[in-house]
């Protein structure tokens, strides 16, 4: 399926993320969590899908309910921690930008750049695919509430709420 048609049907299927989620999840929040990855996984695999409504609708109901399951399982284990999603791509190579003409800079990035993975693994994994999107991908808010089916300010909202964690997160590494 191509970009234009899974934005056309991104309002629609989220509406059906939410509506399976709310069955399943108390917390609106927690509702919202599980449509926001339920459309980011969506939008990762959308030239794999076909066009067809009922089927999308069917992938994304399903895909909403076991997410939340998951999410279930995984409060019970640890009713304290959150459920976070670990970013599957943590084992791609690191970006290294070409200034990196001496040892004691190489050695800097490469620290740098383990601070900032492990910063993105403990983020939630809506989070970590938007930060990706914006920052790697370079798309913009309304792109990316097109693609959510959301509004542009709460990506703004998602995206600052999450930048905010990232910094914290990375002083945590840092000091380790």
């Amino acid at each position: 399926m191509d970009c234009q048609t899974y934005i056309s049907l991104a309002d629609e299927l989220r509406r059906v993320a939410a509506a399976e989620a709310h069955q399943y999840l108390p917390d609106a929040d927690d509702v919202e969590d599980v449509a926001q990855e339920v459309m980011l996984r969506t939008w990762e695999r959308h030239q794999a899908l076909e066009a067809n409504k009922r089927m999308l609708s069917a992938y994304v109901a399903k895909l909403s309910r076991n997410l939340c399951k998951d999410r279930l399982k995984a409060q019970h284990r640890h009713p304290i921690l959150r459920f976070l999603r670990r970013n599957r791509d943590a084992d791609e190579e690191p970006y290294e930008p070409p200034s990196l003409d001496t040892p004691q800079r190489r050695m800097e990035w490469a620290e740098s750049e383990r601070a900032y993975r492990r910063a993105m693994e403990r983020l939630p994994y809506n989070w970590q695919r938007i930060l990706l999107m914006r920052g790697e991908e370079e798309m913009s808010c309304l792109q990316i509430a097109q693609i959510l089916g959301t509004t542009e300010s709460s990506v703004r909202g998602t995206l600052s709420k999450a930048k905010k964690r990232m910094l914290v997160l990375i002083k945590q590494e840092i000091e380790r």
